[in-house]
């Protein structure tokens, strides 16, 4: 059994399992929650370290902790949170590679991943030049996001400058985890004129809007309903045949993927490392309007072709297309329970 710990320094509050059932949450918070749950269920010890929390909590047998848990305690205590930071074998943090030179005072011992959800630019390779023993390792969530790190950090120019005195950095690849409970929701009558955008606002919005209102001149019928994950506000343009949804829970997440004709998302200029929506759209057997930029061939379901965004003929006849016959798209095992626990394991060594 390991002992593991993930941090969470950037969210703006503290959240648990309660919250990724009954509000909008984003694909990076949900998935930390579900990969605790996950290595929890499978026998290790589990704690969540948030920045904002103020109160601690247990759920599922998972610890969620404050700043005050990782407060140097007396060295005449013994108590238990000086016990829990001795038997910290692995600490994730999450997005933020200063957090970890701060919580290697606290878990001297552990050894420390950076969990990252985005794509970094050149200058992320300066974070070589910092000093960090033993060498901390590298998690990216495809294997798109990690060839992207590795040609970054270990095979350009000046990476290739660290290698000659510096060990290359270890990254791993860590799905993240689908639950395989939306196969079990129950079949949804179709609007085939329902297209949905169910992304944050600065992930190429504005051009599937542009698009979407090129597209509706022919297509008249066509609805767009614009959802919000919550942690970045829309900032609604009133254009015909478009409906705002603001930041839904879950279970009407759920609702709108399974009666649209599918998840639009015709853009190029945001490039998903993973893309919940790809694979929770799948899941629920409605494909995805997309372009092939990012982490989209590798997580998309082998039947959902992606398109040109921009491409307007093309999309418009591949809509028409789906509208008489949907491609036939499906939950992957690649992503479930057991496929990510192996990957865990495999990264953690445990």
């Amino acid at each position: 059994m390991a002992h593991i710990l993930f941090a969470d320094t950037s969210h703006p509050k503290p959240y648990d399992f309660n919250d990724l059932a009954a509000q909008a949450m984003g694909g990076t918070e949900s998935s930390l929650l579900r990969t605790a749950k996950i290595l929890n269920d499978h026998g290790h010890q589990v704690t969540i370290f948030q920045q904002q929390r103020d109160q601690n909590l247990k759920q599922h047998n998972i610890h969620f902790i404050g700043p005050n848990d990782l407060k140097q305690p007396k060295s005449s205590q013994q108590d238990t949170n000086h016990t829990h930071k001795q038997q910290t074998d692995h600490v994730v943090v999450l997005r933020k590679f200063p957090q970890l030179i701060n919580l290697k005072q606290h878990f001297p011992q552990a050894q420390f991943h950076l969990w990252i959800h985005t794509y970094k630019n050149w200058e992320y390779v300066l974070k070589r030049s910092i000093r960090f023993k033993p060498a901390w390792q590298l998690i990216t969530n495809s294997h798109t996001h990690a060839k992207h790190c590795d040609k970054l950090l270990n095979k350009g120019l000046l990476g290739r400058i660290y290698n000659i005195f510096k060990p290359k950095i270890n990254i791993k690849t860590c799905y993240n985890p689908i639950p395989v409970e939306l196969t079990h929701y129950q079949p949804q009558k179709r609007d085939i004129n329902k297209l949905l955008f169910l992304s944050a606002p600065n992930k190429g919005l504005n051009q599937v809007l542009k698009t979407f209102q090129q597209i509706n001149r022919h297509l008249k019928d066509l609805q767009l309903f614009i959802a919000n994950p919550g942690y970045r506000e829309d900032q609604p343009k009133k254009i015909p045949n478009v409906h705002y949804l603001g930041a839904l829970p879950a279970e009407q997440v759920k609702h709108h993927i399974a009666t649209s004709l599918c998840v639009f998302y015709p853009q190029n200029s945001f490039a998903e490392t993973f893309g919940l929506i790809y694979a929770e759209a799948n899941a629920l057997g409605t494909p995805v309007m997309a372009h092939e930029i990012g982490a989209a061939h590798e997580i998309l379901h082998p039947n959902n072709g992606l398109i040109n965004a921009e491409d307007n003929y093309q999309i418009t006849k591949t809509l028409v297309k789906w509208q008489k016959q949907l491609p036939a798209v499906s939950y992957r095992a690649e992503f479930d329970e057991r496929a990510i626990y192996q990957q865990w394991a495999e990264a953690l060594e445990i």
